[in-house]
């Protein structure tokens, strides 16, 4: 195994860098990067910006917001979370299996005495019931990365003030806030890491996944970035991860809007309806897919807004490929019902 240190603290060069390492250069063994960076807000690849961020409150504190490749959720971090990313080669089982790549993790908690931690849900890592770990997927050409958050002393007033989520989601947690359903790990390690840096927690899991003593005894499996990748990921954050055409996209008016919760996640549909035909939909939610679901709104567009229409214009789709655990009949049934 290998490992990156990324030493930006900007949300948006970290995940260029992650796209980077994943899309153009290739390991002979899995890659896992660690980064930390400043007051963000991070959605997933199929939400709506808008309705998941107080933007207002973002400007005004100086809250950076940016749009990830993976689906899933919107998370806050700031420097008191530790941030993760498992670099590998894809395959068709391992896509949506979290614990694979979250276990070690857990594994090393354990070994803080944060026993309770554990996996929980499709993504989460808990502890006493509450969030401290949210995961996400991505894979292209056969590789994929899987990564998560980490909050170690995160400032949890600033993820009820700036995040705002939807009524469905909550309900299906059983919680009444944002605030009331995550925590922090600081208060459960033992009492000697009460006071660790998130720099030195960061050091300690890398030892731990490496099961070596000292930082220097792995150094030969520290990858650093060269001259010619600072300058492709340069080029990423100005065209990706800090434009703004794509973070908030293009939206029209729409006319219907649906949502829903699925054991594969919340999903919603904006659809544009003229003369009984879709002229426009997009859907967003937390959900995970291996293929972009814009490919299925070009599908729907010039279609019949009626169910049979729709049920002859996916025949051919696995839909399982768009939404992880969410059936045809029932992605069918959000839109028409």
């Amino acid at each position: 195994m290998y490992y990156v240190i990324m030493t930006s603290h900007d949300i948006r060069r970290n995940l260029a860098t992650e796209q980077y390492l994943l899309n153009q250069r290739t390991f002979d063994e899995p890659l896992i990067l660690f980064y930390i960076q400043k007051p963000c807000v991070i959605v997933g690849r199929n939400q709506n910006v808008r309705a998941e961020v107080d933007l207002s409150y973002a400007n005004e504190h100086q809250i950076t917001v940016t749009r990830r490749l993976s689906g899933g959720g919107a998370v806050y971090d700031d420097l008191g979370n530790l941030s993760f990313s498992f670099v590998v080669n894809a395959d068709h089982e391992s896509f949506g299996d979290f614990k694979l790549f979250t276990q070690p993790i857990i594994d090393a908690l354990h070994k803080l005495v944060a026993t309770g931690a554990q996996i929980s849900g499709r993504n989460d890592l808990l502890i006493d019931g509450k969030k401290f770990s949210g995961n996400a997927m991505y894979t292209k050409n056969k590789k994929m990365y899987s990564h998560g958050t980490l909050m170690l002393n995160v400032d949890l007033d600033e993820v009820s003030r700036v995040l705002t989520v939807s009524e469905k989601k909550l309900a299906s947690k059983g919680t009444k806030s944002v605030r009331s359903r995550v925590t922090n790990l600081k208060p459960y390690l033992a009492k000697e890491y009460q006071g660790i840096s998130t720099e030195a927690f960061r050091d300690y899991l890398l030892l731990h996944l490496f099961n070596a003593e000292t930082m220097e005894s792995i150094q030969t499996q520290e990858y650093h970035l060269t001259l010619e990748d600072e300058q492709a990921i340069d080029q990423l954050v100005a065209d990706i991860y800090g434009n703004d055409a794509w973070i908030f996209g293009e939206e029209p008016n729409y006319t219907i809007k649906r949502e829903e919760k699925f054991k594969g996640g919340l999903i919603e549909a904006n659809i544009s309806v003229e003369k009984g035909r879709i002229i426009a939909i997009t859907i967003y939610g937390d959900y995970f897919s291996q293929k972009d679901t814009k490919e299925l709104s070009d599908l729907l567009v010039g279609c019949n807004y009626e169910q049979e229409a729709i049920e002859q214009a996916l025949a051919d789709i696995t839909i399982g490929q768009y939404f992880n655990n969410v059936s045809k009949t029932e992605f069918i049934q959000l839109l028409v019902d």
